[in-house]
């Protein structure tokens, strides 16, 4: 069978989720009803990869291409574009406001188009680039989170900004692996980002929902409302963090430790835990003996983890003075989500609802259908979604870029008003 190439404006997609435990790579197809269906999909573990970092560049190459032909063969697709993930660890979040005096006019579009050229939007960042960046709301006179402000009469106007930066060498690295494969890089999405909008429903990006995707290395942290996104960052604490507590306080193997945690661990103990005992195997055994202990003792471990994961976050969104119990609503989604009472846990933390999330997408078998599997679905999401978050960053061509900066925030904002 002949396989079908596709470029940017092809119906077909194709999403490469670059994560520290996991490469996977989604092909999925526009369909009728202009959703996206998934095609086929190909994962495999990296261990090239730490706290979202590449360490070593040409094994996650190797890593990359294998999955990529792997999908190539399934779908019967030739991919040269992939929409890719970028880890928001040591990112930069700019809440920017630019404000323009009109004494009394009435507010067009170039009045706004001049607020955003009085904020700090491309002040230029030798170590950053910029990576998402949309207009939140506006202020008109005394009056906040106005909308749409044009048609109305002020003295003062001013557009509320956020921009998230992720370090330059880091996206050269991503982009030099890529392009010796002969793959152009289609969008970049921050990791939390790409998992909100293949798990959260509208009412929850609507009314303003906090994000938590538990990842393996790292755990990130997204802020959507009023179907935008707010804020992005990361903790470097993720689901092995339990893991190698786990080794390290009952000395056994890693791999022993994982298995510890998949199959007993959980977040809440009770009385009849103390009476279920384990057998495990101590590092170092080569007579194959084991020791014994109780899952009581393994959720002793696991607690403290979990607890201290949660209040990372929660402190990242009150450094940035985003109170947490301003958001009624919390999703916790990756790998990590799947460990058992997490999502009660997180009610106690944030005072608020909480619900470990799936990806939502058509076509999802029971493979794919998983909490770790929900930033991949949501870079195939993406291209098609991002209009409605109204994230403009995408946006911006090279072109745009040539012609200086008027040029750029007005194809920007031309996709805004």
């Amino acid at each position: 069978m002949k396989k079908i190439k596709f470029s940017k404006s092809s119906k077909i997609r194709a999403a490469l989720d670059i994560g520290s435990s996991k490469i996977v790579c989604a092909v999925g197809k526009k369909d009728q009803e202009g959703g996206f269906f998934l095609l086929g999909y190909e994962s495999r573990i990296t261990k090239s990869i730490k706290k979202g970092i590449v360490v070593d560049p040409v094994k996650v190459g190797e890593e990359i291409n294998y999955v990529i032909n792997e999908v190539s063969k399934k779908t019967q697709t030739e991919i040269s574009n992939v929409v890719i993930n970028a880890n928001v660890t040591n990112s930069k979040s700019n809440f920017l406001k630019g404000k323009l005096n009109l004494d009394g006019e009435k507010i067009d579009e170039f009045h706004i188009k001049s607020a955003i050229n009085n904020s700090n939007l491309y002040k230029s960042d030798k170590d950053f680039e910029s990576l998402h960046e949309l207009i939140t709301d506006f202020d008109v006179d005394d009056q906040k989170k106005i909308i749409d402000p044009k048609g109305l009469f002020a003295n003062q106007l001013s557009a509320n900004i956020y921009q998230v930066q992720i370090r330059k060498n880091y996206l050269k690295s991503l982009e030099d692996i890529l392009l010796k494969l002969n793959l152009n890089i289609e969008e970049i999405v921050a990791s939390p980002f790409a998992s909100s909008l293949s798990t959260l429903i509208d009412d929850e990006k609507e009314l303003g929902t906090i994000c938590i995707d538990l990842g393996f290395g790292v755990t990130s942290v997204c802020l959507i409302e009023s179907n935008k996104l707010i804020f992005t960052d990361s903790v470097p604490v993720g689901a092995n963090n339990i893991t190698y507590d786990l080794a390290s306080g009952l000395s056994t193997s890693i791999e022993s430790a994982e298995r510890l945690k998949t199959l007993y661990g959980s977040v809440f103990s009770n009385p009849s835990d103390e009476h279920e005992l384990i057998d495990i195997s101590t590092i170092g055994n080569t007579d194959k003996q084991f020791n014994q202990t109780n899952i009581s003792t393994v959720n002793s471990y696991i607690k403290p983890r979990v607890e201290e994961t949660l209040e990372l976050v929660r402190q990242k969104l009150k450094e940035y003075n985003l109170n947490p119990k301003q958001y009624r609503r919390v999703v916790l989604t990756g790998g990590g989500a799947l460990l058992e009472g997490i999502g009660e846990y997180a009610k106690i933390i944030f005072d608020s609802q909480a619900r470990v999330a799936y990806p939502i997408f058509k076509g999802l078998d029971e493979g794919i259908k998983k909490p770790q599997f929900s930033t991949v679905i949501g870079l195939l999401l993406y291209s098609e979604d991002f209009g409605a978050i109204k994230d403009f960053s995408s946006q911006k061509s090279q072109k745009n870029q040539e012609k200086g900066i008027f040029s750029k925030f007005s194809s920007w904002l031309d996709n805004y008003i």
